[in-house]
């Protein structure tokens, strides 16, 4: 289960996509090579969409399955084994394309972790930076943002639990 939740946002967002990522951790052994051009044609990971739910203004969870990508013999070279990787998320103000995308996400540690991840991002970018489409990833720290820009800064955290059954 992941829990996001955003804290001094200069306004709201109507749109917020989610992508459960699976490392194929064998990819070499279960997936065929081009034979002329000798590499490996497959992905070696694949993603599968979460939905967010909203709870209130500010809360949304969504849940996620470790065994998401079913461990099975897809290409006749044996099994390919999956293990989640990383969550990506994706916000923006009403869901235009040209809209900024604020993308806080977790890696495979930090979705095994107890631990909130908060991540910062500037107000300025929203709903729109300068450039269309802009992949705004945010920062650890507000102090990664000069002097000036650390007041004017909204927070998403990001908490993964495991659910009971």
């Amino acid at each position: 289960r992941i829990t996001l939740t955003i804290e001094d946002a200069p306004g709201p967002f109507e749109w917020i996509s989610g992508t459960a990522f699976y490392q194929i951790t064998n990819h070499k052994q279960c997936t065929p090579i081009e034979p002329i051009a000798g590499v490996w044609s497959k992905s070696d990971e694949d993603g599968i969409p979460i939905h967010f739910e909203k709870l209130d203004a500010s809360t949304y969870v969504a849940t996620t399955y470790a065994d998401g990508m079913v461990d099975a013999d897809y290409y006749g070279k044996g099994v390919c084994k999956f293990e989640l990787d990383g969550i990506g998320i994706s916000l923006r103000a009403t869901g235009k394309e040209e809209e900024t995308r604020f993308q806080p996400a977790l890696f495979k540690s930090q979705i095994h972790d107890t631990r909130s991840v908060k991540f910062y991002f500037w107000k300025g970018g929203y709903p729109r930076s300068e450039m269309d489409n802009y992949p705004d990833t945010g920062e650890y720290s507000a102090d990664k943002y000069s002097e000036p820009n650390r007041s004017n800064l909204f927070q998403i955290t990001l908490k993964s639990e495991k659910a009971s059954k």
